[in-house]
């Protein structure tokens, strides 16, 4: 597992990630908690490793994180904003369909109802969320390994997990948002399954 600690700051912007790899170095990493906690909820809840945060914990997206660290004036501001390396780069589909997932699980868009049946209707050929993506793409192969992977996650995907998706998404953003600034979240990639249930109900209590 990779540590992850996740450290709130007095505003969005000064909110600061850190990474611990298997061999023990420490790095800061260029995530932005309001998009990246759901998608490391998503991913991990719906076992997808080579995501955002699959890539991330094998040192992708170097050119973000050098950014990040620097702190100046020209900080990324998305993890996607910088060129990315070779790592990113091969694993882009997954990335792309990992988001597709979180923003399908989190409603970003407010498109139907928040349930397995809602996800699913949102994750279907030809929904919102998904033929953009795919189109956009610049390269036909990979626009098909695209749609190919959100097909597969649907299949091999049960209501149950989908539905334990979107309720531990909604318990993190309520961990985070009572977490004071200057505190940090710690984390593990992969999430165990009922982590932020878990972490609701001591945060509850």
């Amino acid at each position: 597992m990779t540590h992850i600690a996740i450290v709130k700051g007095d505003a969005v912007q000064t909110d600061r990630t850190w990474m611990t790899f298997a061999d023990g170095e420490t790095r800061q990493v260029a995530v932005h908690v309001v998009h990246d906690l759901p998608h490391l909820v998503v991913e991990s809840v719906f076992d997808i490793h080579d995501g955002l945060w699959g890539v991330l914990a094998r040192g992708g997206f170097s050119t973000a994180n050098r950014a990040a660290a620097a702190r100046g004036p020209r900080r990324v501001r998305l993890i996607t904003d910088a060129p990315l390396d070779d790592l990113a780069q091969r694993h882009w589909v997954g990335h792309m369909v990992a988001k597709t997932a979180t923003n399908a699980v989190v409603n970003r868009w407010g498109e139907g109802p928040d349930t397995a049946q809602g996800v699913r209707s949102r994750l279907a050929p030809g929904a919102s969320l998904v033929e953009p993506a795919a189109h956009n793409s610049a390269d036909a192969a990979a626009g098909e390994a695209y749609r190919r992977g959100i097909r597969e996650l649907l299949e091999r995907v049960d209501d149950d997990t989908i539905e334990r998706a979107i309720r531990q998404v909604g318990n993190a953003a309520a961990v985070w948002a009572r977490l004071p600034p200057g505190e940090a979240l710690h984390v593990e990639w992969p999430l165990p399954q009922s982590f932020f249930e878990l972490e609701r109900e001591a945060d509850a209590g």
